[in-house]
């Protein structure tokens, strides 16, 4: 006989279902990641020329793609972003009610 596991829907990110400490940040990065790799994809750059482009070099160009988010800094993944030839514009506003949200918008 089958057993049937509960199924718990959430509105929110996989790293915030998760109760992660840093579920903010994770969602944030991994935003940034999907991202970069969009451009990469869309400009059907090699890894090897997104890494001359990006400073980087390939195989850490392949962890990027494989969305290996713990080896890149908030920070990396904005420098990033700007030498893909992107601008990338911080905007800091009053949160509706309580703690704010770190939100990525195109």
């Amino acid at each position: 006989m089958e057993t049937k596991e509960a199924v718990t829907v959430s509105t929110e990110s996989a790293f915030h279902a998760l109760g992660l400490p840093d579920a903010d940040d994770l969602k944030l990065r991994a935003e940034l990641l999907r991202r970069i790799a969009g451009i990469i994809n869309e400009r059907e750059l090699t890894q090897s020329r997104a890494g001359e482009l990006m400073n980087m070099d390939q195989p850490r160009v392949s962890a990027l793609l494989r969305g290996k988010i713990t080896k890149f800094s908030t920070d990396r993944l904005l420098r990033a972003l700007s030498d893909l030839g992107q601008d990338v514009e911080l905007r800091i506003s009053p949160a509706r009610e309580g703690k704010g949200r770190l939100h990525v918008a195109a």
